[in-house]
C-alpha cells in the first residue's frame, strides 16, 4: 500500500504536470531506478570492487558521465597506468572493429 502522504504527492504532481497517475508513477520509478544504479555504480567503484568503465556500466551510464557524477560527489578517481593502457587497448580495439 502507498502511503497518504506519497498519494498525495503524486496526485499533486499529476495536476501540475497535467499527466495521469500511471504515466507520472512509471517516470518516477525510471528515474528512481537510475538514481539507484548510479548509486550502486559510485559503491562499487569507491570500495573498489569495479574499474571506471565496469562502474559506469553498473550505472547504466557514459564514462564520462560517471566521472561527473563522482566529481559532484567530490570522490577522487582512481586510475592506474595499467587501467590506462588497458582503457587505450579496448578503444583501438573498437575503433579497429568499426
Amino acid at each position: 500500500m502507498v502511503p497518504k502522504k506519497l498519494r498525495d504527492e503524486i496526485k499533486s504532481l499529476a495536476a501540475a504536470t497535467g499527466e495521469d497517475k500511471s504515466t507520472l508513477m512509471r517516470k518516477l520509478m525510471f528515474k528512481g531506478l537510475e538514481e539507484v544504479k548510479l548509486d550502486i555504480g559510485v559503491d562499487s567503484y569507491v570500495k573498489g570492487k569495479t574499474s571506471l568503465e565496469k562502474s559506469s556500466q553498473l550505472a547504466g551510464v557514459s564514462i564520462w558521465r560517471f566521472l561527473d557524477e563522482l566529481t559532484n560527489r567530490k570522490i577522487g578517481i582512481r586510475y592506474k597506468l595499467e587501467d590506462a593502457q588497458e582503457e587505450i587497448a579496448r578503444i583501438i580495439a573498437r575503433r579497429k572493429a568499426v
